[in-house]
């Protein structure tokens, strides 16, 4: 009777092996497919989207512009407030800092054009892109568990990536970032309430948390729209040049 048992045991451990030792590769493939297929994501050349970011405050309006292979624009426009845009370009990652052109030191810049600036996803391509990716286990989250990907980019910043254990599509994102001011924050992006647009599913709704040295603050962000492959020109990813000032001077970053 004991070996018998000891025998169904190991039978049932070998049967669930396969489902549960998956390698980087193959999650990575599979949240690939489940995202439309390789071609089918390198298909898209630009993406504009449109979303309402709510905060404590208010709820500002957000335009996200991203075109291969590096070029990111954001247009951020608070109630009663002029837009303010910020970029990234082969050459700089530029911010608007109280009316003033700023471009980030090399560092910082590098970390944005891998995270902000990245097309397909951190995991798409992510060898040749010089990441570093490791699985580091599986999670419970709300809805059912997710397997927990450590993403060190090129520029050395980490993120860790949550795929959901059934879909495969993102269903987290967490990591240190830094903001335009150089303060530190720790940030949780949930993605959910997926869409299908031409054939990609994208999360329309995204609940983030940051954390910093002072203060907590939550967002919760809505999509209104996702556009791809619309006509953009690469003179609006340029960094602007520096307002004048009295006597012909400039503000310089």
């Amino acid at each position: 009777m004991r070996v018998s048992f000891i025998a169904g045991v190991l039978a049932s451990i070998a049967l669930a092996a396969p489902a549960a030792a998956q390698t980087v590769d193959e999650l990575v493939a599979r949240h690939v497919a489940a995202r439309g297929g390789y071609e089918k994501l390198k298909a898209v050349q630009t993406i504009k989207i449109t979303r309402t970011v709510a905060t404590q405050f208010s709820n500002v309006k957000v335009v996200i512009y991203k075109k291969r292979p590096g070029l990111f624009r954001a247009e951020q426009t608070a109630p009663g407030q002029p837009m303010v845009p910020r970029g990234i370009n082969a050459d700089a990652a530029w911010d608007t800092i109280q009316g003033k052109i700023a471009q980030r030191p090399a560092a910082l810049a590098a970390e944005t054009r891998d995270i902000d600036a990245d097309f397909d996803g951190l995991l798409v391509d992510w060898k040749a892109k010089g990441h570093t990716v490791t699985l580091e286990g599986t999670e419970p989250l709300t809805g059912g568990d997710a397997y927990t990907l450590k993403v060190v980019t090129k520029g050395g910043a980490e993120r860790y990536v949550y795929l959901d254990a059934k879909t495969f599509l993102e269903r987290r994102q967490a990591g240190l970032i830094v903001l335009p001011n150089g303060r530190k924050e720790k940030t949780t992006l949930d993605f959910s309430n997926y869409r299908v647009v031409d054939g990609i599913p994208f999360a329309f709704n995204i609940d983030e948390d940051r954390t910093g040295p002072q203060i907590t603050q939550s967002f919760a962000t809505y999509t209104e729209k996702i556009e791809l492959n619309v006509p953009m020109e690469d003179t609006i990813f340029v960094t602007p040049a520096a307002p004048a000032l009295p006597g012909g001077k400039y503000n310089r970053p």
